[in-house]
């Protein structure tokens, strides 16, 4: 009888053991099966790529190859160098012709002292004629985006940038009461493949004023301000003595390099989501990109990944494009 209970134990206890096989063996994580394809290997910019896609994994991150969404940077950080960019808006108000704008300059030797004396002593360059300024009062002018490394001494010292606000004193003949000036949207940018990093605006590039005799002399009540938004530039009306109030920045410093850090890619199917067969991309620029899909099976006792690249070449939008040849991804 003893006998008899002690197989029905091990039989009892294999059974089980083949059951927990079976279930882990369900439960196994397997490799997608996944395959995508494209029409061709060129296309235009500025119309989608379609992407045909076959099987169906639990996850699909896409990688276009793009700056900022690529495969390859997807663990290390990508440093570049930026171009620098200057750009601001001027409006002029409340005055009648003087003066008409506030011109820009900047130095690479003023020594950061805020004073007449120190301003006189430093080299300003007139930059003003690679901005569209406003030519009269009550206008409202983009100056644009002017390129500035250029500016920048090889030394790695900073620049200063200076509005110089000149007022004449008034006289009943010229009618010269005084025009405000506002500079606005003030931003120094640093731009990258990656992307577009604000370096200054008004927040941080620390304008501050320099006042001349005639100001300090005569003027009462109108006086200039700078906050986050503007840099308002204004003496008292029909000045009694010519005045000027100099606007002068503080040390800005061209970054030598710009980290924005690994790429990453963009999700396009989580398990929960129906079978996808296509996805669609656009492309605005012209240039060869290595396009990546990762897909994935996961659950709690694991996760499988397959990769699947092809390089495709985007061209100018100048017409028609061969007919492509079918192509299958590897």
């Amino acid at each position: 009888m003893k006998h008899r209970n002690d197989i029905s134990t091990r039989l009892l206890a294999a059974l089980l053991l083949l059951a927990a096989a079976a279930c882990n063996e369900e439960e196994k994580v397997t490799t997608p099966d996944f395959a995508a394809s494209t029409s061709g290997t060129v296309f235009k910019a500025g119309e989608p790529v379609e992407f045909a896609l076959a099987g169906n994994p639990d996850f699909i991150v896409f990688y276009s190859g793009e700056p900022g969404n690529a495969y390859d940077y997807r663990d290390r950080d990508r440093i570049e160098k930026a171009e620098t960019t200057l750009s601001f808006m001027t409006q002029t108000k409340a005055g009648y012709g003087n003066p008409a704008n506030a011109p820009i300059y900047y130095s690479a030797d003023f020594d950061g002292t805020y004073a007449e004396e120190n301003l006189d002593k430093a080299t300003w360059i007139d930059l003003s004629d690679r901005f569209e300024l406003p030519t009269y009062t009550e206008q409202l002018v983009p100056a644009g985006t002017l390129y500035i490394d250029d500016l920048f001494p090889e030394d790695g010292s900073p620049i200063y940038l200076l509005y110089d606000y000149h007022v004449d004193k008034y006289t009943d003949a010229a009618k010269n009461g005084r025009t405000q000036v506002d500079i606005m949207n003030f931003t120094i940018n640093g731009i990258t493949p990656a992307g577009t990093t604000t370096l200054y605006n008004l927040k941080n590039a620390g304008f501050q004023f320099v006042f001349d005799a005639g100001y300090r002399d005569n003027n009462k009540t109108q006086e200039p301000d700078v906050n986050a938004n503007r840099i308002m530039l204004r003496t008292d009306y029909k000045p009694a003595s010519d005045m000027r109030i100099r606007a002068v920045s503080g040390p800005l410093h061209r970054p030598d390099d710009v980290n924005s850090g690994p790429d990453g890619g963009v999700g396009i199917k989580a398990v929960a989501d129906p079978t996808m067969t296509s996805y669609h991309h656009t492309y605005d620029k012209p240039g060869e990109y290595t396009v990546t899909f990762v897909a994935s099976n996961s659950n709690v006792y694991g996760r499988r990944n397959v990769v699947r690249e092809m390089r495709i070449t985007v061209v100018k939008d100048a017409g028609t494009i061969d007919p492509p040849v079918y192509e299958e991804w590897e």
